[in-house]
């Protein structure tokens, strides 16, 4: 019995020391995860300026370059007018913004400068030192880091109230600390900004942070304080289910896991070594879950329309049986009529029987035709097209030609006349000239000359830029886009002409924006504005063009269309197979 708990012991020992080295100490790992929860999204930022506010909107439409040139205006506009609030803000933003895309020395850079001018500000002044050492400790900077947190703690004491950056502040030096191996010091501002936590009512954060309490502790050897600390976390998340919870929960168990060993209490370390399992098991099928249900997402629109082609088809099926049933007890006693009546209305029953067979006929191209409508409009719009296509080609390489042929043979004639050049035949060749510029111009209108040059991304760009004008601005973004085969592209461009077409004149919206890239060979086609948007039920009831005959081109190509609106804009995303 001794040997098997010796060796017991020295199993656990073995495995407890395995995790330790390969998560490089457990309370690290907990405080870069906690450190991650402090980058600040540009997008939450409030402004209380109002001409910062436009700027906003373009990084929430993640127009970052737009509204880097229009901010950096701003900036100089304050300085001229001399406008402190507005340089201190916009500055402010230009730093985050910086902050945001990874360039923490530009960041810190601005940050300096509005630091003279935020000598009794204290509250941004807090905030701007806080970010100062963010910006060092995420270069990797540590001391300067230091400096600059110590310096933020200082400024905080004269400020009332904002506690969760305080909180924040001191969460970070705690793990400055540790880094730097000042356990002592990493305490104090552990608890401190746990204190703070409890009093704003964070219990995940809070339940985080002395987590990372309870892995200083430990790496002092202190492994009945830090197993205190452990248990406190746990009781102060529960058994919550919501992810922050569960995974602060994981985060205790393995720690109390790793406590319980040290203290050779190997039953207990077990214990909670297999909760730990238990429970990140559990997480990792939820992240799976999620991940499958983000995938049936992606495809909902195409199995639900799959879905009601099925059920229509039978559906069908169903009523023409139900017809034919019904047609043959019609003929049936029809025939028994006409035997009985043969005698006195033989003329009138067999006049009556062709009127009954046409209106069966008549009856049964109406449903063929029901059904195939989508494929007859779509293959209307293709033949429209051709027809289109093949117009502009005959003006373009025939009667141009021919006007062009006729303009130099007036042109060679004109110079074989000597004397008085006749009047009439400089008039004829500007009508000539006239007539080809408007023919040329009317080729262009049928068949988009760019895209038969240059293709689909220089001819979307060259729409959006012609469409747009003072009450809408119109921009495109492709990706990875080739050139395809001509009639596909001619196809995709109608289609994407029809929905501007649609967004000037019913969206009332101030943007759109068309963006189109080629994946895994598909088409993606993605169109959004911030218009007043539509009934998408309503539209799709109505017949004839628009919509519902761009729904039944992209159909008859084998591809899908989604369809979001609201009153704050509307969203259509198309998947096209490409055409090479």
């Amino acid at each position: 019995m001794v040997v098997k708990m010796k060796l017991f012991k020295l199993i656990y020992t073995l495995l407890a020391f395995l995790m330790l080295f390969s998560n490089s100490v457990i309370a690290s790992i907990s405080y870069a995860d906690f450190n991650n929860n402090f980058v600040i999204n540009i997008k939450l930022i409030s402004f209380t300026h109002e001409k910062l506010k436009g700027i906003k909107e373009l990084l929430e439409s993640d127009k970052t370059e737009e509204a880097l040139k229009e901010l950096h205006l701003i900036i100089e506009e304050a300085k001229n007018t001399n406008d402190t609030l507005l340089f201190i803000e916009g500055t402010k933003l230009l730093a985050d913004i910086y902050r945001e895309n990874g360039d923490y020395k530009k960041s810190t850079l601005h940050f300096n400068k509005i630091i003279p001018l935020l000598e009794t500000n204290y509250e941004t002044l807090q905030y701007v030192l806080f970010k100062k050492g963010g910006n060092f400790q995420l270069d990797g900077l540590v001391d300067s880091a230091l400096v600059n947190y110590e310096k933020a703690v200082i400024i905080g004491e004269k400020v009332q109230n904002h506690e969760n950056l305080k909180a924040k502040i001191h969460g970070n030096l705690s793990g400055i600390y540790y880094l730097k191996e000042n356990y002592s010091k990493a305490i104090i501002h552990s608890k401190i900004a746990a204190n703070y936590q409890n009093k704003l009512g964070n219990k995940e954060i809070e339940a985080g942070i002395l987590n990372n309490l309870g892995g200083i502790y430990y790496m002092q050897g202190r492994y009945n304080e830090a197993l205190q600390v452990f248990k406190k976390s746990i009781l102060i998340v529960g058994f919550g289910q919501e992810d922050l919870q569960k995974q602060t929960r994981n985060s205790s168990y393995i720690n109390m896991a790793y406590a319980y060993s040290a203290l050779k209490n190997y039953k207990k370390a077990f214990e909670y070594q297999d909760k730990y399992f238990s429970l990140n098991d559990s997480l990792q099928q939820e992240l799976k879950y999620k991940e499958i249900a983000e995938i049936e997402s992606k495809y909902k629109v195409a199995a639900k329309e799959k879905e009601t082609e099925i059920e229509k088809a039978k559906r069908l099926k169903a009523e023409y049986l139900l017809f034919g049933f019904g047609f043959a007890i019609f003929i049936l006693l029809s025939g028994i009529f006409v035997l009985y009546k043969l005698y006195k209305l033989s003329k009138k029953n067999h006049a009556l029987q062709i009127s009954q067979d046409e209106l069966v006929y008549q009856s049964t191209i109406e449903k063929i035709k029901s059904d195939s409508q989508s494929k007859i409009l779509a293959a209307t719009l293709d033949g429209r097209l051709e027809e289109r296509k093949k117009i502009a080609e005959v003006l373009h390489d025939n009667v141009s030609a021919l006007l062009s042929a006729a303009n130099l043979h007036l042109f060679a004639g004109s110079k074989q006349i000597k004397g008085k050049f006749p009047v009439e035949i400089e008039k004829t060749q500007k009508i000539i000239n006239e007539a080809s510029e408007q023919i040329r111009d009317l080729s262009h209108k049928l068949i988009s000359s760019v895209l038969l040059k240059f293709g689909l991304s220089v001819a979307i760009q060259d729409l959006c830029e012609k469409s747009s004008n003072s009450a809408i601005n119109l921009t495109s973004v492709s990706k990875n886009i080739d050139r395809f085969n001509k009639n596909f592209e001619l196809k995709i461009f109608n289609i994407i002409t029809e929905m501007v077409n649609n967004m000037i004149k019913h969206s009332e919206a101030k943007n759109g924006t068309i963006k189109i890239e080629q994946l895994n060979g598909k088409l993606q086609l993605i169109i959004f504005d911030d218009g007043v948007g539509f009934d998408v039920l309503e539209i799709s009831k109505k017949s004839g063009i628009g919509l519902n005959q761009v729904k039944a081109r992209i159909s008859v190509l084998n591809g899908i269309i989604d369809v979001k609106s609201s009153n704050s804009g509307t969203r259509i995303y198309m998947s096209i197979p490409i055409e090479y």
